[in-house]
């Protein structure tokens, strides 16, 4: 399989949409965690600055969709809609949980602890990923 300037293109746009969105989510306190805040976890990162930790995200993003990207080629005859709102509903309790896996939450607890904007912008960027992947392989093969 052969890596197309269209994948990495692709991915690299939905990692800076990404970002863009999780620092306007956190600026205007729609989510009540930090993106960065992964990074407290491992102490080889205390002392690292803000950018930093953020261009390590970009990159993390980067990679979780260009594997999105190269994986729905493989999938291409099912609706980018329903293989997007699938992996998004996956993806983004997946990331939830991990995000309050400390908190001694019941499903329900969980369940409205989950940030709806973040869900939304998750999907549009998922959306715009499977939407792009299924579209070049349709078309070109």
């Amino acid at each position: 399989m052969k890596i197309t300037a269209t994948q990495f293109w692709t991915a690299a746009m939905a990692a800076v949409l990404s970002l863009i969105s999780l620092k306007f989510l956190k600026v205007f306190k729609l989510i009540k965690w930090s993106p960065i805040g992964w990074t407290a976890k491992f102490q080889m990162f205390a002392t690292t600055p803000a950018w930093f930790k953020w261009i390590l995200l970009w990159g993390l993003c980067f990679a979780l969709f260009f594997l999105l990207y190269t994986m729905t080629l493989f999938t291409s005859k099912i609706p980018p809609t329903v293989s997007s709102l699938v992996v998004t509903i996956i993806a983004l309790f997946c990331i939830e949980w991990m995000i309050h896996i400390k908190a001694d939450l019941t499903m329900t607890q969980f369940i409205k602890k989950v940030s709806i904007p973040f869900g939304c912008l998750l999907a549009i960027i998922i959306r715009f990923v499977i939407g792009t992947s299924v579209y070049m392989k349709k078309s070109f093969g």
